[in-house]
């Protein structure tokens, strides 16, 4: 691979899910036998995030599901415009998806593969998995693991106990708004060891960089979409429980959910998972994770994540209105120029048909699109960037269908 052509990958590589990656004061070692061997392989194979294999994300560790995951039935509804529904999937196939699903009122009403895609073909769902990130932080204040929201990070990083850095709260970082730098720095996108957050991303411990980030805004003072908030956060979870974060997350939600086996990519074997994404998992799944949160956390009479926690996620943070506890809140850049790539502030063509949409949002047009007063979830999953993107086409031709169904 040419120099350019790194480049270019490395523009996918720090998009917006695994690995947009937060600035530490210094990188990791030349000699990591990890990084080399990652990112060697990493170049070899020409990847991309959206590209890349799920099974070159070595080593993992096991999120367990359910004991015999809920095999969900495909239902025929009368509750939608049925040509129109066929409509958006040509939409979603023409543009390169790999997975169209949609549920309503609990019931999956369509699925659609691509690419020699089926229901078990496994993906990254990048930075969706952030708003499980934040699910788990509701867990655990709710269990007594964290006392607060409001609570210093400080109380749970040992390491920042006595630093001006551990006045951080937790909800600072869930609305990404911590004041932490990000990681690269003057190196920018480039594909090198050099890299701080190539170093973190394909090196043998994902926690050190983050430790070693600077301080650079107060905290809460202003929005800026960072990796590392995230994966602090994760590491908050772990040590504040006790627990392993993939155990953490298997046994609140993965397997209540019943839902199949996932894993986590790790910096090294026994190590810290990358928690800002890459649950990797099958697009079918997060129709659930989508039916929780528009279902205020309850799942089959139980109530996995408290109500008034999915509530305050989906209140908009001071610091920018339409982005809630690590998930994206109704309009976002409506109308312009429309980006050739979906970016990290998504243009869409018009506003959403729902005052309520919210959306989980990954890397190259990973999504899961919720819609509570219609009761309906939309996942939409890619492995190759799209060819074109309107984050309005797809929620809105089906919400349009459904009221058309409705009208019918």
């Amino acid at each position: 691979m040419g120099a350019k052509r790194a480049l270019r990958t490395a523009a996918g590589l720090f998009g917006l899910a695994a690995v947009l990656f937060p600035a530490a004061v210094t990188a990791q070692s030349d000699a990591d036998p990890v990084l080399e061997q990652r990112l060697g392989s990493f170049l070899a194979g020409g990847y991309e995030p959206l590209t890349t294999p799920v099974g070159w994300y070595a080593p993992t560790e096991q999120v367990r599901g359910g004991d015999y995951p809920d095999i969900r039935q495909l239902v025929e509804s009368d509750a939608f415009d049925a040509d129109a529904i066929a409509a958006v999937a040509a939409h979603a196939g023409r543009i390169g998806s790999s997975a169209l699903l949609i549920s309503h009122r609990g019931q999956l009403v369509h699925e659609s593969y691509w690419q020699d895609s089926g229901r078990d073909t496994y993906f990254n769902p990048q930075s969706m998995s952030k708003t499980v990130a934040a699910m788990l932080i509701g867990v655990a204040i709710a269990e007594g693991h964290i006392a607060s929201v409001d609570d210093p990070v400080g109380r749970y990083i040992a390491e920042w106990a006595d630093d001006p850095r551990g006045a951080i709260t937790i909800r600072h970082l869930l609305h990404m708004s911590g004041g932490l730098a990000q990681l690269s720095g003057d190196y920018g996108y480039a594909v090198v060891p050099e890299n701080p957050s190539v170093a973190q991303f394909f090196g043998s411990d994902f926690v050190g960089p983050i430790l070693g980030l600077a301080q650079v805004d107060p905290p809460g003072a202003r929005w800026d979409y960072n990796n590392n908030e995230t994966n602090l956060l994760g590491v908050v979870v772990a040590r504040a429980t006790g627990m392993r974060y993939a155990d953490f997350l298997s046994d609140t939600l993965w397997r209540p959910l019943d839902l199949a086996d996932a894993s986590l990519y790790l910096d090294r074997e026994g190590g810290t998972p990358m928690m800002s994404c890459c649950i990797l998992s099958r697009p079918i799944d997060w129709l659930r994770i989508g039916e929780l949160v528009a279902n205020r956390g309850a799942f089959g009479g139980t109530q996995l994540v408290p109500a008034d926690w999915i509530d305050a996620m989906l209140a908009p943070a001071p610091t920018r209105s339409n982005y809630g506890y690590l998930t994206w809140l109704g309009d976002q850049r409506v109308g312009g120029e429309p980006d050739p790539r979906p970016g990290l502030i998504p243009w869409q063509s018009e506003p959403f048909a729902a005052d309520d949409l919210i959306f989980l949002h990954g890397h190259g047009g990973q999504r899961t699109w919720i819609v509570a007063s219609r009761e309906l979830v939309i996942v939409r999953a890619g492995r190759s960037w799209p060819t074109e993107w309107d984050e309005a086409a797809i929620p809105n031709a089906v919400i349009r269908a459904l009221d058309e169904g409705d009208a019918q």
